[in-house]
């Protein structure tokens, strides 16, 4: 019983961890996908479309390294 116990908690961790690298690289997606839309609609004057996936690849990781090396805050409340 035990040995099964652990064997599920240890699949449960996997499957979120595995959930949430998911939901980041979708995140730095859609990133990408925002200031490429952002920069083909906004400005009044042509930009190249090999410039715009540039600068859109160039958000999209430089976003993904702050989310990165960024520490995450994480509030808890213990009442002593």
């Amino acid at each position: 019983m035990e040995i099964k116990n652990i064997y599920y908690n240890l699949m449960t961790n996997l499957i979120q961890t595995n959930i949430t690298k998911f939901q980041k690289v979708i995140k730095y997606i859609l990133m990408g996908l925002i200031t490429v839309i952002a920069l083909k609609y906004i400005p009044d004057y042509k930009i190249n479309n090999k410039e715009i996936i540039m600068i859109g690849a160039t958000s999209s990781i430089t976003y993904a390294i702050l989310d990165m090396i960024s520490p995450t805050i994480k509030i808890s409340n213990f009442k002593n």
